[in-house]
């Protein structure tokens, strides 16, 4: 299963902003205008979610997928 940043082809306009807004540089840019994104290094990705805030699409086209073990730490306790 992959985890860190996803992004959906079926709805990225291609504005290379989940590339600027990344501190971590997980998302490096498309060799051509018509290519998506590429997740480079998910890794390291820190789950900030600076790709989801500055997405201007709606719904969102990048998504982030946390690991089992930190899917449980953010789980809810009543």
């Amino acid at each position: 299963m992959t985890y860190g940043p996803v992004i959906r082809e079926d709805v990225c306009t291609r504005c290379n902003s989940c590339v600027d807004g990344c501190p971590m540089d997980v998302i490096a840019r498309p060799a051509g205008p018509e290519e998506i994104p590429q997740v480079r290094y998910p890794d390291e990705c820190w789950y900030c979610g600076s790709c989801i805030m500055v997405c201007p699409t709606s719904p969102r086209a990048v998504n982030l997928v946390h690991p089992l073990d930190m899917r449980l730490a953010l789980r809810r306790v009543k």
